[in-house]
């Protein structure tokens, strides 16, 4: 394992220095000599290089990050094979520090950060998984190593998250596998940030364990230390599998119950109940807004249409914001609050809402549509942005009042899903969300009973108790005999009266 010297050349790139190293290979900083540009450079190490698995997990890598398109997703520009065998990637520079490091240099000083630049943070991490698992991509190690903060005048508090490394990254998919394949029982990732299906091996590992790592990030970020501490990496796998974390509010008493709550939802042990990244956003928008009062959370979605691949910022369906009181919500905050709209940019970036709210006009009847061309190559001096494909912005209505249901069942414990088959909780059971027209059904489930049904209406509160029928019948209880009008005559002494039949339970006579 031996470091590439500055001024060594892979093709067109420069090595200028070392930036990290890992066990399997090490990144640089590199200067791309024809344009004059600065890159991250990735390369594996030499030992690996005949190890068919590692080089294809390698150039997984670079298929994984082309094919998400997000402000949040580091971008790749190329990846090969050097002269010398050399498997590399290249990547876009960026200028800034991991949040690993951040809370590393607040914990010294006995600081933290504040719940509402951890809830910012948190929201775009859960909005850029949410489009990897759309995509059918697991990360696997979501950790504040892993999470890298830069300058973006446009993202709350000046500063982006960036997600690094997907190269123990899981293609759920077959036909992006490209080869690649993990034994059932093999361990990946960092043990503090690991889900128990993780610990437990490869086999039950889906998306819901970057659900769990997300809540560990968050308990850290809020707390100070991660979920569970230990000195050896089997403990705190141990740990994951069949301990509970410390009550979050022990550690950090200040932070809203309600925060506290949604971390230790992450942190659910049974995948089954833990919620999909999408929804976690959705909540954490909703903590947001009650944070700040803002106004619309943008979320970035999966468009359905022709292009697979595209994505779109939506409102989240609730009033909340990303931006709280940073630079540029007084205009969108008061756009939501005086029209009632709602921004939908097709096929572009949560970026492109800072050139498109001057176009917007609240008394607009027609759709506004304005484009945006991709913003010019950084210098070596400045963070680089992300491109920004041209896009419509289109301005719809939505209804800004939020609807309570509350459910019970008799027994209690059980399981509310929804119409896809997601587990959303147990009664007794209680959710907000946007009031909006239409309905859904939900099942109450339960074994040794039979499932209800129950519709309710997207836009009113609801409240309602259930029963549940066992699905087996319960036996008849026997009746007490009556006594009759008329005493029965007295049976002769030497005539012995006859028994009852013998009575079968669960049949009549």
């Amino acid at each position: 394992m031996t470091a590439l010297a500055e001024g060594h050349r892979l093709g067109p790139y420069r090595i200028v220095r070392l930036l990290g190293e890992g066990g399997m290979g090490a990144v640089y900083e590199a200067r791309q000599e024809p344009l004059d540009r600065r890159v991250a450079l990735k390369t594996l190490h030499p030992e690996y290089a005949g190890n068919k698995d590692a080089v294809a997990r390698f150039f997984n890598e670079a298929k994984i990050l082309s094919k998400l398109e997000h402000p949040s997703i580091v971008q790749v520009s190329d990846f090969g094979n050097a002269t010398d065998g050399t498997a590399y990637l290249v990547m876009e520079y960026l200028r800034g520090q991991s949040l690993g490091r951040r809370i590393r240099e607040l914990s010294a000083r006995g600081e933290r950060l504040a719940v509402v630049t951890a809830l910012q943070f948190g929201f775009q991490i859960a909005d850029v998984l949410a489009i990897a698992h759309a995509q059918g991509i697991v990360h696997r190690d979501i950790k504040p190593d892993n999470l890298m903060l830069v300058a973006d005048a446009v993202a709350p508090s000046g500063e982006r998250v960036k997600l690094l490394d997907f190269g123990i990254a899981k293609l759920t998919h077959d036909r992006d596998k490209g080869g690649v394949r993990t034994a059932t029982q093999t361990v990946m990732g960092t043990p503090s940030y690991m889900s128990p299906e993780q610990c437990a091996g490869a086999g039950g590992v889906d998306a819901k364990t970057d659900v769990y790592a997300l809540g560990c990030v968050l308990y850290e970020v809020l707390a100070g230390r991660p979920p569970f501490v230990a000195e050896g990496a089997g403990q705190i796998l141990g740990m994951h599998l069949f301990q509970t974390p410390p009550a979050l509010l022990s550690l950090a008493p200040k932070v809203p119950q309600a925060v506290a709550d949604l971390v230790h939802r992450l942190l659910t042990k049974d995948k089954a109940l833990r919620p999909a990244m999408s929804e976690a956003a959705d909540d954490i928008g909703r903590l947001l807004s009650k944070q700040t009062g803002g106004g619309s959370v943008v979320r970035s979605r999966p468009v359905h249409s022709t292009d697979p691949d595209a994505t779109r910022a939506v409102p989240v369906p609730f009033p909340a914001t990303t931006l709280g009181r940073a630079a540029g919500q007084s205009q969108i905050g008061r756009l939501g609050r005086s029209s009632r709209t709602a921004l939908i940019v097709g096929g572009g970036a949560v970026a492109l809402l800072a050139a498109a709210v001057p176009m917007l006009n609240p008394r607009s009847r027609t759709p506004a549509q304005a484009s945006a061309r991709a913003p010019s190559a950084a210098t070596s001096n400045t963070v680089a942005q992300p491109a920004v494909a041209e896009a419509a912005v289109t301005v719809r209505p939505i209804d800004p009042r939020t609807i309570t249901w509350h459910l019970d069942s008799k027994p209690s414990g059980v399981a509310v899903v929804d119409e896809q088959g997601q587990t959303l909780g147990t009664t007794p059971f209680q959710t907000e969300r946007a009031a909006r027209p239409g309905r859904i059904v939900l099942h109450l489930r339960q074994d040794g009973y039979r499932d209800e049904l129950l519709t309710l209406s997207t836009d009113q509160d609801a409240g309602h108790v259930v029963t549940l029928k066992p699905t087996v019948p319960l036996n008849p209880r026997r009746l007490p005999p009556q006594p009759s009008a008329r005493p029965p005559a007295s049976a002769s002494p030497s005539i012995k009266a006859k028994p009852p039949a013998e009575r079968r339970i669960g049949f009549e006579d």
